[in-house]
């Protein structure tokens, strides 16, 4: 891979990944909204500001010499999702076919990698997951993956190289509020600063399989480059853990022991008790292994929510 083209490049992930790509010698074109082209990555050699949800915009990407394509714009919350069901279907559907069918025209078939989600797996299918585990969406967020899968079988059908990833839960410095690790560090700063008294919280017995986003930038790399087209991959720790631990490992980082108190309206109607994924495919693949310890990732959300300019 020579050059890699980036969606949702200055999101979360994508300023994770961009960063990867350019350190591993990958010329990387980003594209995005127009923040992203005003505070533009140093790891970006180009930066294009598109809305993605329309053809006519995803017209003008030159995909001439682009050689891969991570797919990471879309809409990324599950909580959301569940207010407006159409929105989430249209716009990460929408965008991705808006993708190949620019490519397509320009008779060009790069490689993708189509950004799916561990969410969509059957809540009482046996664990840890695997990529043959029975797929049963809880949300629309995960039924708008499916059908993003759905679309880059059919574009293989056309001549494309397409990767589908199954990332489980993200986390690591410069994750956006709306998730239980920045949510939180954020919530812990407040009452250092002593702009709240406690904690409010969702459901925290509920466990999941967390990932630096860092470990998880790499694995899309490595996909790019020794990936299988037509196949989906989990990436997972294979480790499962409770909001509690998580809320603990924050805790452990300060000298405050602050009050905690769940609020309603933190839970989420198809919260599952337990989820962890296998990342044996993965990893017979290409070698990957997750590598970021947990207090690692932690102990950099917590300096990100102190100095929010700080870098990863």
């Amino acid at each position: 891979m020579k050059k890699v083209l980036v969606t949702g490049s200055n999101g979360f992930v994508g300023q994770h990944l961009v960063r990867e790509l350019a350190e591993n010698g990958i010329t990387v074109i980003g594209v995005g909204g127009a923040q992203g082209a005003k505070d533009k990555s140093p790891y970006v050699a180009d930066y294009l500001e598109l809305d993605l949800t329309k053809p006519e915009e995803a017209a003008r990407i030159d995909f001439g010499g682009v050689d891969g394509v991570v797919h990471l714009a879309g809409l990324a919350a599950v909580g959301p999702s569940f207010d407006d069901p159409m929105l989430y279907f249209n716009v990460n559907v929408g965008i991705e076919v808006n993708l190949f069918e620019a490519a397509l025209k320009q008779k060009t078939a790069p490689r993708f990698i189509i950004v799916s989600s561990g969410t969509l797996y059957d809540p009482k299918a046996a664990l840890p997951l695997t990529e043959e585990s029975a797929i049963d969406p809880s949300s629309p967020y995960a039924v708008s993956k499916i059908g993003q899968e759905q679309m880059a079988h059919y574009y293989n059908s056309r001549g494309f190289e397409s990767i589908i990833v199954r990332p489980f839960n993200h986390i690591g410095p410069g994750q956006g509020p709306g998730f239980i690790v920045p949510d939180l560090a954020k919530q812990i700063v407040e009452v250092e600063k002593g702009s709240a008294r406690k904690i409010m919280v969702g459901n925290l017995d509920a466990k999941r399989d967390y990932t630096d986003v860092r470990d998880i930038v790499k694995a899309y790399r490595l996909l790019l480059e020794k990936g299988r087209p037509g196949e989906v991959y989990n990436i997972c720790s294979g480790q499962a853990r409770s909001g509690h631990e998580i809320l603990e490992g924050l805790l452990a980082l300060t000298d405050n022991k602050p009050a905690v108190e769940q609020d309603q309206g933190r839970m989420r109607p198809s919260d599952n008790p337990e989820v962890y994924g296998s990342c044996d495919k993965l990893s017979a693949d290409t070698g990957w292994q997750p590598d970021i310890p947990i207090e690692t990732t932690l102990a950099d959300v917590m300096a990100r929510a102190v100095y929010p300019a700080a870098g990863a």
